[in-house]
């Protein structure tokens, strides 16, 4: 049986430590606001960085404060450096922003259709490899 215990049946009957997963349905319109404007523009990089982060699930979570904390990330993305990028990338783990930021977070994300299945290829026996060779003579 996969996951905890009934908490009657466990040994330790406090709540687990983290909480509950959430599910986050996909969103219809965006919780973020659009990017600010800026007098040297943005790079076409970040604007579709922006988009995308405008349509993910887990901003739906957001408080205004959360929001401000996006607005700064997405600051710091635009004049990413090499000294920079690991800030960046912490932000948005604690933004819910990447795959280990929703684990962490506990967000579960609902796929609007099932995955397809992996398409089974049939190794060829080796007389059908080989029939296309000739002799060189």
């Amino acid at each position: 049986m996969p996951g905890p215990a009934p908490a009657e049946n466990r040994r330790r009957r406090n709540e687990p430590a983290r909480g509950e997963w959430v599910d986050l349905p996909p969103i219809d319109k965006p919780f973020l606001p659009a990017l600010p404007e800026r007098e040297e523009g943005w790079s076409s990089r970040t604007e579709q960085t922006w988009a995308m982060w405008r349509m993910d699930p887990a901003t739906s979570q957001y408080t205004p404060a959360e929001i401000s904390y996006a607005l700064d990330a997405i600051y710091l993305y635009e004049e990413m450096t090499p000294s920079s990028a690991n800030e960046v990338r912490l932000r948005m783990d604690g933004l819910g922003l990447t795959r280990k930021g929703k684990k962490d977070l506990r967000y579960r994300v609902a796929e609007d259709e099932e995955p397809a299945a992996p398409a089974v290829t049939r190794r060829k026996r080796t007389h059908e490899r080989r029939s296309r060779l000739s002799v060189v003579k």
